[in-house]
């Protein structure tokens, strides 16, 4: 067994073993993403004409979601990593909404600050943006891309990586996934890229971070072992 993995790389990963083994390692994956599509679509009731960003568009899960089930919605998805936007380009093909489907390889601080969108989604990416500047300002980029009241969904792994709760959280995660067919060498690279490679904060400063950031009426609406999803509207 691997204990000492090589830490993982955007711009190498396998992107398509990503995609396969993500669903397996968080219970309700599927769900945390359908529950997503569900509170946007409830945020604008009777209103079509609707422009959704998308950051951390990689892999395309959340952009062919929302545009199947959304014939009148327009998405922009960005992300800086080429191979998981190549991924990305494939599904939204394959889901047939090539035409209202905007995909770009930057980050939202790059992106022009007079396009403002009326909603936005952050699925599984704030943990990797490392120290909390960095998330800050990635935060605070993405406030400054929506209209005021806009709707935000984020979802990250929100780990105390001191709390006593922390070993029993992780043993408990681990008898998961092995339990699912995720390998034990795939385990311990995961559980040794926690605070590694990935950069997790509490809840608790999750919730000051979105609000310093120009977010409130911040709700959890999922929650997996240290995975959760809020929503959280725009100032």
């Amino acid at each position: 067994m691997n204990h000492n993995p090589s830490p993982m790389s955007w711009e190498t990963a396998d992107v398509h073993r990503y995609e396969q083994s993500i669903a397996l390692k968080i219970p309700g994956y599927s769900h945390m993403h359908d529950l997503m599509e569900r509170l946007l679509s409830a945020s604008f009731a009777n209103n079509n004409d609707i422009h959704i960003l998308v950051a951390g568009a990689g892999g395309g899960k959340e952009i062919a979601l929302l545009g199947s089930r959304h014939a009148s919605w327009t998405l922009t998805g960005v992300d800086p990593s080429q191979p998981m936007l190549q991924l990305a380009e494939k599904r939204v093909a394959e889901a047939g909404i090539g035409s209202r489907v905007k995909l770009q390889s930057v980050t939202v601080e790059e992106l022009p600050e007079d396009i403002v969108y009326d909603g936005a989604t952050s699925m599984l990416m704030l943990h990797f943006l490392q120290g909390m500047e960095a998330k800050r300002t990635f935060l605070t980029s993405l406030a400054a891309r929506l209209k005021p009241g806009a709707p935000l969904i984020i979802a990250a792994v929100n780990a105390d990586l001191r709390s006593p709760a922390h070993p029993i959280m992780m043993q408990a995660w681990k008898d998961h996934m092995l339990s699912v067919g995720v390998l034990p060498e795939e385990w311990e690279r995961f559980a040794a890229s926690l605070g590694r490679e990935s950069d997790p904060i509490s809840s608790e400063e999750m919730t000051q971070l979105l609000t310093e950031c120009g977010f409130s009426h911040i709700t959890r609406y999922f929650g997996a072992f240290w995975v959760e999803g809020y929503y959280a509207i725009r100032n």
